[in-house]
């Protein structure tokens, strides 16, 4: 499972590379379109793990290897692993690119364990952060007819994929369910940070509400979804288009966004929440907003 988070960059800051002490755990790959982009270790680390795990069922009886079908699994996994690489890739270059257009800046891309993040801001009121956050899941309707239309013909025409048939066609259909479980996840599960936060926060602020009140309303959505997620894993509920089961990456991924709530809940209830990355750039927007029209009643 991957997800992905459209992180906004308080207004005049920039962002530092993580670091482990002395040692980085960022290193810049390439650049896409001009965008520098990261990777994180743990990313390189979780994909070694999902490598040796899967590597593990490569064996006969009496313990010994069975070399073909560990080079079968060690291509496949890697394999899966470019794919879904390709496809943070381009969400992220989708909110890039989104920034671009309401004229705000970016910073970079990171790619990690729990998905990708793109350090950019709108600068272009709520409106503009609407437009960011919705540009990142719009890049997976062109992904889904690509592999939709590549797996249809796997499966129209697998003699000319030979004994490799089944195994390209189950790459290519779990390609097509990452486009579906994105969507999904990012624009239906309101918690911060996934997109659907702020597209939330956006909407809020459209409305008249105050960044304040959009923050506290964030809470009170993330809590109950949280609390969807945790019924699921105990299969109290069962959520369409996603596998929820119990599993220390998912236990993992709860506690984080559980943290994440709070650190936003704190925020809010402290009258910090410029400095929160979800409310900062709104926060920023909403200080200019007061600063235009108290000069508005100064000229009257």
């Amino acid at each position: 499972q991957a997800f992905l988070i459209k992180r906004s960059l308080p207004h005049g800051a920039a962002m530092a590379t993580d670091r482990y002490g002395p040692f980085p755990l960022e290193y810049k790959i390439f650049s896409a379109c001009g965008i520098p982009v990261y990777i994180h270790f743990f990313l390189l680390a979780f994909f070694a793990m999902e490598l040796t795990n899967a590597e593990m069922g490569a064996k006969r009886a009496h313990d010994l290897p069975d070399y073909h079908k560990a080079g079968v699994l060690a291509l496949v996994c890697t394999v899966g692993f470019v794919i879904l690489f390709m496809t943070v890739l381009i969400h992220e270059l989708g909110h890039c690119a989104g920034a671009k257009v309401v004229g705000g800046r970016v910073e970079k891309i990171l790619l990690w364990p729990l998905g990708g993040l793109a350090f950019c801001s709108s600068g272009g009121g709520p409106k503009g952060d609407l437009v960011v956050a919705l540009a990142g899941p719009l890049t997976h309707v062109p992904q889904y007819f690509l592999w939709f239309g590549l797996e249809q013909w796997a499966i129209q025409n697998p003699s000319q994929l030979g004994s490799w048939a089944s195994t390209v066609q189950g790459l290519l259909s779990n390609a097509v369910r990452l486009q579906i479980l994105l969507v999904v996840f990012n624009l239906l599960v309101p918690v911060y940070p996934l997109d659907c936060s702020k597209v939330i926060i956006s909407l809020c602020r459209i409305c008249g509400a105050s960044v304040r009140t959009a923050g506290y309303i964030m809470v009170v959505l993330s809590l109950a979804c949280i609390g969807v997620l945790i019924a699921a894993m105990v299969h109290a509920v069962q959520l369409p288009y996603l596998s929820f089961s119990v599993s220390p990456f998912n236990m993992l991924m709860v506690l984080w966004l559980a943290f994440q709530t709070y650190v936003l809940y704190d925020s809010v209830s402290s009258r910090t929440e410029s400095q929160h990355p979800l409310l900062s750039q709104a926060s920023h927007d909403e200080e200019n907003e007061e600063e235009a029209a108290g000069i508005r009643r100064r000229s009257v």
